[in-house]
């Protein structure tokens, strides 16, 4: 059974989706894109786990596609990062100016350290499947797209001290 008031919720929320998630799509793009090229640069970030990068043959397949076959929409509002350090990756997530939860999906932007909250109890077990302790998670949401490259800029500045 579906409470009534849920129904509502989600159908006021629904009115609007398309230009939301327009937003969040730049938005995400925007903070990888941003993230990426601090990777490459030595910094602390070891790897941006995003699909236009990461296994973006696989998400092709899936991806909602218009009548002509051009993709329809972005990338997504999920985005992953590891660290070189798990110093730098507790800067990072400390550091970062946004919400913390292990919620997806919202209008604002949530971080959480994703292996440590998903797994804690299986740490090592989780290691040997390549899924790194220091593993942060983040959804991207509404905000304002030079907002929220400013506050990673300040998260990857604190990552970048302890390196």
């Amino acid at each position: 059974m579906y409470y009534g008031g849920d129904a509502l919720y989600m159908e006021r929320n629904s009115r609007d989706f398309v230009r939301r998630i327009k937003a969040i799509d730049e938005n995400t793009e925007a903070v990888c894109e941003f993230l990426q090229s601090r990777s490459h640069a030595g910094g602390a970030i070891k790897h941006v786990f995003y699909p236009k990068w990461t296994f973006r043959e696989n998400y092709e397949q899936c991806r909602k596609r218009g009548p002509n076959g051009v993709p329809t929409g972005g990338f997504g509002g999920l985005l992953s990062l590891t660290f070189r350090s798990d110093a730098a990756s507790k800067a990072f997530f400390d550091s970062l100016p946004i919400n913390k939860g292990p919620s997806l999906g919202t209008n604002f932007s949530l971080a959480c350290p994703y292996t440590v909250i998903a797994h804690f109890t299986e740490l090592k077990w989780a290691a040997e499947y390549g899924v790194e302790e220091g593993l942060v998670r983040v959804s991207v949401g509404m905000e304002g797209k030079e907002d929220l490259l400013g506050r990673f800029k300040i998260a990857i500045e604190a990552a970048e001290a302890v390196i």
